[in-house]
């Protein structure tokens, strides 16, 4: 018979740990306990950049009704969120993985404008010409005032 060991429980629990860790590193099989504690993690992350991406765009509405504005409200919203990252208020880890989910899937919110569009489709055919003349011109416009602009920096920079 064996003596029975001297070592404390705990010890022997930490022990025993360890080498279920070893023994899961050493076949590269990440164990389902880390894998869901993992998704709970950014399930979590995600519910906490909703919330405050969305409580941005609210405040930005409150703020537009209230003063009666005729500024977009997204827009208004992604400025005050812009100011709460530059002053630190909010940190960029905690929008950061709802930010990056919602780029990753971007082209399919714009399904939806598509899709209105072609409601429009005798309107746009009836103008097409005035579309593409201001969609040319503005952009010729923002590409000189870009360049002007960045002359004009490397200029005083020097």
């Amino acid at each position: 018979m064996t003596k029975p060991s001297k070592r404390p429980l705990t010890q022997h629990k930490i022990n025993t740990a360890q080498t279920e860790q070893i023994d899961s590193s050493e076949n590269n099989v990440p164990s389902k306990k880390n894998k869901n504690v993992e998704l709970l993690f950014n399930l979590l992350t995600l519910l906490l950049g909703c919330f405050i991406i969305l409580l941005f765009l609210s405040l930005a509405k409150a703020i537009t009704t209230y003063f009666q504005i005729t500024f977009p409200a997204s827009i208004l919203g992604m400025l005050l969120l812009f100011l709460a990252l530059s002053l630190g208020l909010v940190k960029l880890s905690w929008i950061e993985f709802t930010g990056n989910l919602v780029l990753k899937y971007l082209a399919l919110l714009f399904i939806p404008i598509g899709v209105g569009l072609v409601n429009y489709f005798e309107l746009i055919a009836t103008h097409w010409l005035v579309i593409v003349f201001s969609l040319f011109f503005t952009t010729l416009l923002t590409l000189l005032m870009v360049g002007h602009c960045y002359q004009w920096l490397v200029k005083e920079g020097k």
